[in-house]
């Protein structure tokens, strides 16, 4: 039988197929997100503008978390850039898929660079010459991914939205806190490193805590990456 003529169109969609399954656990942090920017006292545009600018979902919870603690600017500008570091390894395990295209897909693409599109899309990258893209609609199976989530990520957050507006003024929007560090760290802990960063970063949470403008959160969480670092070398280097 032969085998079907990939387009730029089939890879799109292939690209939306695949991603589709994540949205199982993108879309409930998309609502909690929308809850939590409530609670927080920020306004309901500027939530979803935010989802639709910045799309970065660990981020925006933790700018909304830090924001209903009364942090400053320089905190929560400190703090999103170091949980966005990732997002370096990311660009450079796909420069070589990328580097060919011209500079406005690039941008685009890098836009949509998040966990989920990456992952599905080096798997479909790494995958045997006939079952990957042709290296000409690699960028559309990627486009394909991106978008899917993007859309699911503004499509949850609005439903967040809407339901927070409907909660009783009476019944206060506090317990949106707390959930979103519980969505986030059961992120965190399915892996051994995000569990040494989780044990790292709130044993210092709690020993700097007096520090001034929140630094202690600040301090917290880079010393929580590094313990999340340290954590994967060292079991790489045991292999």
């Amino acid at each position: 039988m032969a085998r079907a003529e990939k387009t730029a169109a089939s890879e799109f969609l292939a690209g939306c197929r695949d991603e589709a399954p994540l949205l199982l656990g993108a879309v409930p942090f998309g609502m909690i997100y929308g809850i939590a920017a409530l609670a927080a006292g920020v306004p309901a545009w500027i939530a979803q503008l935010a989802s639709a600018v910045v799309f970065a979902g660990a981020a925006q919870l933790v700018i909304v978390q830090m924001l209903a603690a009364g942090a400053g600017a320089l905190p929560i500008a400190l703090t999103s850039g170091l949980l966005n570091l990732r997002h370096m390894l990311y660009s450079a395990s796909m420069a070589e898929y990328v580097r060919h295209l011209p500079r406005r897909w690039r941008l685009l693409l890098a836009y949509l660079l998040t966990d989920e599109a990456y992952a599905v899309a080096v798997l479909r990258y790494q995958r045997r010459e006939d079952a990957a893209p042709p290296a000409d609609l690699r960028h559309w199976y990627f486009l394909g991914a991106g978008f899917t989530l993007w859309a699911g990520w503004q499509v949850s957050t609005a439903a967040g939205l809407l339901f927070g507006a409907t909660i009783p003024a009476e019944w206060e929007l506090d317990f949106a806190v707390p959930l979103t560090f519980i969505a986030l760290l059961t992120l965190l802990l399915r892996e051994r490193a995000g569990q040494a960063a989780a044990l790292a970063a709130a044993l210092a949470a709690l020993a700097l805590a007096a520090l001034p403008y929140k630094l202690g959160l600040v301090a917290a969480i880079l010393l929580g990456l590094l313990a999340g670092v340290w954590t994967v070398r060292r079991l790489e280097h045991a292999r």
